[in-house]
């Protein structure tokens, strides 16, 4: 686990809880407007993990979700290489795949290919 992991995801666990609610609320408007949840799989556990994270469209079917301190995130590590993600964006549930780019050193972010309607 990266250094100071433990404390980061202590608080991170708490604070995506409360976000995770309003998002998947009909008061998700609050906040859908730069937060959505995301749904990844393992790749070695296969469990499945839902947090919310900030999002920017890049076109109607496309997301870049911009992944701060990357080293006490790993997440991110399940989309290495394109895979299925799902998110909740403004109130509505949809799956696409998710593929981490860039350079975790400097900067990472997830594109989002969403699937068709």
């Amino acid at each position: 686990m990266p250094k100071g992991h433990a404390q980061f995801a202590v608080y991170n666990r708490t604070v995506n809880h409360a976000v995770k609610a309003i998002l998947r609320s009909p008061a998700h408007g609050m906040l859908s407007d730069r937060l959505l949840v995301m749904t990844v799989t393992g790749r070695r556990t296969g469990k499945q993990r839902s947090f919310p994270v900030a999002y920017r469209e890049e076109a109607a079917d496309q997301l870049r979700i911009h992944i701060d301190w990357p080293e006490k995130k790993v997440w991110w590590r399940n989309l290495k290489s394109p895979a299925p993600v799902s998110v909740r964006l403004r109130g509505v549930q949809r799956s696409g795949v998710g593929e981490a780019q860039g350079d975790p050193k400097a900067d990472l972010w997830v594109a989002v290919k969403l699937d068709a309607r």
